[in-house]
């Protein structure tokens, strides 16, 4: 009964849909006039108002002085919030890991989270979350920070508690087995990720005997690793007048100059040893890695070289024709790889930040069977680049990406910490954010072609393939000579190109 009735229901309202009620008939002249009045609410649309040039944006500024025992205090006073950032960075980083001990400035970094000489990792945890705080610390290339975000009246509170994880810790015997154990597991894992591994080939082949060539530590170096070591390499560099200090928030330079006195005075000057780096080797012709992954069914594709310091007078000019390759979803290798001849989700390009020199890196993660179209539309992308001047309607779009973007880098005090820190570690003017949006849009099409020419070689480049050599070898060796790796690194085969 119940389906007779929905059957009905269904019918009757079918009948009304297909008939016209007397009162929702329409005749063509009115059918007519209604697509005439449609027709003229379109015209009467008015376009958005262009927009006007962009300005530069006026970084905050920064009052900079420096305390008795050499540590250089920098304070960015915002007050939109009560918050504010503090930021101790140490100019040491995995670029000063003893010779033979890679990743000497990670495990200290990683060990200063275990706990201090007056707190346990537990006491430590407490405090900071008592506070309503977040307390980070890491490292990099060229440094090991130390980080608090901390309500602004809770900076004296905040600074001690930096102050004691970056200058009393533990590294107690008990964590440190716990924490090489962890290593050990990290390190096995990163041996099944492809873009690890096409980094580490990278690296270790661009850079030779330079320390950048060290991405990661090894197992070997983790199982060496003692105690004394760790004391050793923070009693080296952790001293004032090897670090500087940024505090961006709501504060006043007065209110972090007592504060800083207070916590951070008694700390002790020491000498810090000079670091000399080894030249990177030279690189003539196109060299090819390939990391046989039997297992892979795709391919993890990085061609690139070495190119210039972050504080070089051309990187901007660099950027901004790495911003017509690669730079975003919007440029020529997206577009074309992914949006054209559907090859992979995504490839794109980048200019690294060094204090030393820096590499040029295009990438993407195709299939097998498309591995050497990926390549071919690499190297002709590669070569355009570095042969024709952009016109000049993809100089304004690079530009005005790169331009209306900034805005965002320095929309919180957080992100003003990060780039107050960059021109220090940088060796960058005080007023380099100030004039960096005119900076970008003076490029011309021009310069950035000689900026290419000058900083990305396509024929003495470094390709580095991970994936299946049986799938893939044949068709690199037409791009040049190819060495055959294990995941691990060790030489399998070498082949000459074809």
């Amino acid at each position: 009964m119940m389906r007779r009735a929905l059957v009905l229901a269904c019918a009757l309202a079918l009948a009304s849909c297909g008939s016209q009620s007397p009162t929702s008939s329409t005749t063509p002249e009115a059918s007519a006039q209604g697509d005439s009045n449609v027709t003229q609410t379109e015209t009467a649309r008015v376009a958005p108002p262009v927009s006007g040039p962009a300005r530069d944006v006026h970084f905050p500024p920064i009052q900079r002085t420096t305390t008795a025992n050499g540590l250089e205090v920098n304070v960015v006073a915002t007050h939109a919030l009560p918050v504010l950032y503090v930021r101790l960075v140490i100019k040491s980083g995995d670029a000063t890991d003893p010779a033979g001990k890679p990743g000497m400035a990670h495990f200290v970094a990683r060990m200063m989270q275990e706990g201090t000489t007056h707190r346990s990792s537990a006491r430590l945890a407490e405090d900071v979350e008592f506070l309503g705080a977040d307390l980070s610390i890491g490292s990099d290339e060229e440094n090991v920070y130390v980080e608090m975000r901390a309500l602004s009246d809770q900076l004296p509170a905040a600074l001690e508690i930096l102050a004691d994880v970056a200058l009393n810790p533990a590294f107690s015997d008990t964590e440190l087995r716990k924490f090489k154990r962890r290593e050990l597991d990290r390190l096995t894992m990163q041996l099944d990720d492809p873009s690890f591994l096409a980094q580490r080939e990278f690296y270790r082949a661009a850079y030779g005997d330079h320390p950048y060539a060290h991405v990661d530590a090894t197992p070997e170096s983790v199982n060496a690793l003692t105690r004394q070591d760790l004391v050793r390499w923070h009693h080296t560099n952790f001293v004032p007048n090897n670090a500087f200090v940024v505090v961006v928030g709501d504060t006043t330079q007065e209110a972090v100059a007592t504060a800083v006195t207070q916590v951070l005075g008694r700390w002790r000057q020491g000498e810090v040893p000079e670091t000399t780096y080894a030249a990177p080797p030279t690189i003539s012709q196109r060299r090819i890695i390939l990391v046989d992954r039997p297992e892979s069914v795709q391919s993890v594709v990085t061609i690139g070289n070495l190119a210039l310091r972050r504080s070089s007078p051309d990187y901007i000019k660099l950027v901004v024709a790495n911003q017509v390759l690669g730079g975003s979803a919007a440029s020529r290798l997206f577009m074309d790889l992914r949006e054209r001849r559907s090859l992979t989700y995504g490839a794109y390009s980048g200019v690294g930040e060094r204090v030393e020199m820096a590499p040029f890196r295009a990438s993407a993660s195709v299939r097998n069977e498309v591995t050497e179209q990926a390549v071919s539309a690499f190297m002709e992308h590669l070569h355009r680049i570095v042969t024709d001047a952009p016109p000049q309607a993809e100089i304004a779009d690079a530009q005005r990406y790169l331009s209306d973007s900034f805005p965002l880098r320095i929309d919180t005090a957080g992100k003003i910490a990060d780039m107050v820190a960059d021109l220090r570690v940088y060796g960058l003017p005080d007023d380099y954010w100030d004039s960096y949006r005119t900076q970008i849009r003076a490029v011309t099409p021009g310069e950035a072609l000689q900026a290419a020419q000058t900083y990305i070689h396509p024929d003495a480049s470094l390709m580095v393939v991970v994936g299946r050599a049986t799938a893939v070898l044949e068709a690199l060796r037409h791009y040049g000579p190819v060495t055959v790796v294990d995941i691990q690194g060790h030489a399998v085969s070498t082949h000459d190109p074809l």
